[in-house]
């Protein structure tokens, strides 16, 4: 053993978060999720379509294979996955609610985009209800996942008022941009085939998320560059011009 090695006997190592900042979640590591989540089960819809007898039971068997790829991932991490439960949640309650319904597909149609609606109202909610809005706390699961310190780091985001105003504009962006692409998605499921609704609903989902993330990289990027101008004096936050004494610093892609 090496004499100058520190002393770890009894301690567990802490995690190591060298290399990564608090920030904007990646979209290449949730691309997995996306795909089989969401984009392999509106192809599974049409593989089966033919072969049963009505959109419902289609629907359903798409859907499993989500809730499949969900509990496989359960089954890989031993941990619950936030967004895991929602769809899990969601799938149950269109398929109770549909089954109710004498196998109603409209309900399975707009289960996602009713939790997406619902998720824009609370986003605009939480601003005047809570001191920190949802969105800070869905940014800190996808970005930092549940590492102490990551969430801590990312906690020390929302300190600072150039943290607090970026998250609350953010906030108020999302939620209406969340409402509107869900609102669209529940009014043309109503109007539209299931099949021709399958098609473009995703074409409506990626523009508008598309749009919200492109307008969070910027807006961040401004406000970093803003609070990094107001520091730059050296009498005016030493603290936030020296990067080694850890002033938290805004999401950036």
């Amino acid at each position: 053993m090496d004499p100058e090695a520190p002393e770890t006997t009894g301690q567990a190592a802490a995690p190591d978060t060298s290399g990564w900042q608090p920030g904007i979640p990646s979209i290449r590591e949730h691309l997995p999720s996306l795909v089989f989540g969401a984009a392999l089960p509106i192809g599974i819809y049409f593989l089966v379509r033919s072969h049963l007898h009505t959109d419902a039971q289609a629907l359903i068997v798409a859907g499993c294979f989500s809730v499949a790829w969900i509990l496989v991932q359960f089954a890989r991490q031993r941990k619950v996955d936030l967004v895991g439960v929602i769809v899990l949640f969601g799938f149950a309650v269109g398929v109770g609610s549909s089954t109710l319904l004498g196998g109603n597909a409209y309900v399975l149609k707009v289960r996602d985009a009713f939790f997406t609606f619902l998720f824009g109202v609370v986003c605009i909610v939480t601003l005047y209800t809570h001191d920190r809005p949802a969105l800070f706390y869905v940014s800190r699961y996808l970005s930092a996942g549940t590492d102490p310190q990551r969430m801590s780091a990312f906690d020390r985001l929302h300190e600072v008022p150039v943290g607090r105003r970026t998250f609350r504009v953010l906030s108020v962006v999302w939620g209406i941009g969340l409402v509107v692409e869900a609102s669209s998605r529940l009014t043309l499921a109503e109007v539209l085939p299931t099949g021709t609704f399958l098609a473009v609903s995703p074409f409506i989902t990626a523009s508008v998320l598309g749009s919200l993330f492109a307008f969070t990289a910027l807006y961040a990027r401004r406000a970093r560059e803003a609070a990094l101008a107001t520091a730059a004096g050296p009498a005016a936050r030493p603290e936030m011009a020296d990067p080694g004494r850890g002033y938290p610093q805004i999401p950036l892609p």
